[in-house]
C-alpha cells in the first residue's frame, strides 16, 4: 500500500496532544488508536521529532489492537522549549516528559519502545516508575550512556571520525538545505545499507512542521546530571525484548547483548545488517517484538 510522506491512510483514530511542562515547555504528541486499547509509548533518540516514527510504522502497531503514542523531543518539531531562564534538559527531564505524555494520553502504563537515548529513558522509567511500565522493547541502545565499561564496545572508528570532524552547518533558513544536511549526517549512522528515501521522508516532515528547527531559541539553561543505572538493571521485572542491528556503528551489537544479559529474562533479537536506524526493512521484527513482549505482559 502506497502512502504519501506524512499522510495517514489508516482508519485508526488520531488524537493530537499538547502537554505543558513545569518549566514552560509544551510537548507536542499524538495518540494513534483507541484509548480503550493497551498503550505503546514510542521514545525516540535525542533531538528527534515524532516524525522519526513513521506513520506507517505506527499503523502496523495500532493494527495489533494497541494505542500508539509518539511525541516531539524538546527542541524538535512542534515542541516548544519554554521561556529563556527556565529551560531544562537531561535524562531525568526526558523521563518526566515521557510520563507526562502518558498522562495526557490517558494511559496508566504502557509498553515503552525506546530507541538509542530513548532506550535509556525507558530503562530509567522501568526502574524509577515501575508502575508506569508494562513491558520494554529496547532498540539500538545500551545499558549505560557513554561510559567506557570494559565489556561494552565503543563506537566504530568511522563514527568517531565523523564526530571529531562534523559537517559544516547548513543555511538554517533554507528548508531544502536543512533536509539535505540531516540526510547526509544520518548516512553515517546506517548499517549495511542506507534507506535514503525513508530518511528523507523523516526530515521533510520534521522541517515542514518546524521550519526554523528552533535554531533561534537557544539551548537549555540547566542540564541535569544523568545517573548511572546499569547496576540496577537486575531490578527490572517486566517482559523485555532487546532489538539490535548487527552493524550498529554507534552502539556495536555487544551493547545490546550486554543489555539483554543484565535484564532478567530479556529476549535478544538481532537485526542482520542493521545500523543505528529504524528503516522499513526492520519494522516487521520490531513490531513483532512489541506485540510479543506486550502479550507476555
Amino acid at each position: 500500500m502506497e502512502r504519501l510522506s506524512g499522510a495517514r491512510m489508516s482508519r485508526a483514530e488520531v488524537r493530537s496532544l499538547r502537554v505543558a511542562r513545569p518549566d514552560g515547555a509544551v510537548i507536542a504528541a499524538e495518540a494513534i488508536g483507541s484509548a480503550e486499547h493497551p498503550f505503546v509509548l514510542l521514545v525516540a533518540g535525542g533531538e528527534s521529532s515524532m516524525d522519526w516514527w513513521r506513520p506507517e510504522f505506527c499503523d502496523l502497531i495500532a493494527d495489533r489492537g494497541l494505542c500508539v503514542v509518539r511525541y516531539d523531543q524538546r527542541g524538535m518539531g512542534e515542541t516548544t522549549l519554554g521561556p529563556p531562564g527556565t529551560r531544562l534538559d537531561g535524562l531525568s527531564v526526558s523521563v518526566d516528559d515521557a510520563i507526562a505524555v502518558l498522562d495526557a494520553a490517558g494511559a496508566s502504563d504502557a509498553n515503552w519502545v525506546g530507541f538509542s537515548a530513548g532506550g535509556w529513558v525507558a530503562q530509567l522509567a522501568a526502574l524509577d516508575h515501575p508502575e508506569r511500565v508494562r513491558a520494554l522493547t529496547l532498540v539500538s541502545t545500551s545499558p549505560t550512556m557513554f561510559e567506557a565499561d570494559p565489556d561494552l564496545p565503543g563506537a566504530v572508528a568511522r563514527m568517531q571520525e565523523v564526530w571529531a570532524n562534523p559537517m559544516p552547518q547548513p543555511d538554517w533558513s533554507d528548508p531544502n538545505a536543512v533536509i539535505e544536511y540531516h540526510v547526509d549526517v544520518d548516512r553515517d549512522y546506517a548499517g549495511d545499507e542506507f534507506d535514503e528515501v525513508h530518511d528523507r521522508a523523516i526530515w521533510t516532515d520534521t522541517v515542514r512542521r518546524s521550519p526554523g528547527m528552533h535554531r533561534d531559541e537557544g539551548g537549555p539553561d540547566v542540564m541535569e546530571d544523568a545517573p548511572r543505572w546499569r547496576e540496577r538493571l537486575g531490578e527490572i521485572r517486566v517482559p523485555t525484548t532487546v532489538v539490535h542491528g548487527t552493524a550498529d556503528p554507534v552502539f556495536p551489537i555487544g551493547n545490546g547483548e550486554a543489555l539483554a544479559r543484565d535484564i532478567p529474562g530479556a529476549r535478544f533479537v538481532p537485526l542482520p545488517g542493521g545500523g543505528h536506524e529504524l528503516p522499513p526493512a526492520a519494522w516487521g521484527a520490531v513490531v513483532e517484538a512489541v506485540a510479543a513482549t506486550r502479550a507476555s505482559a
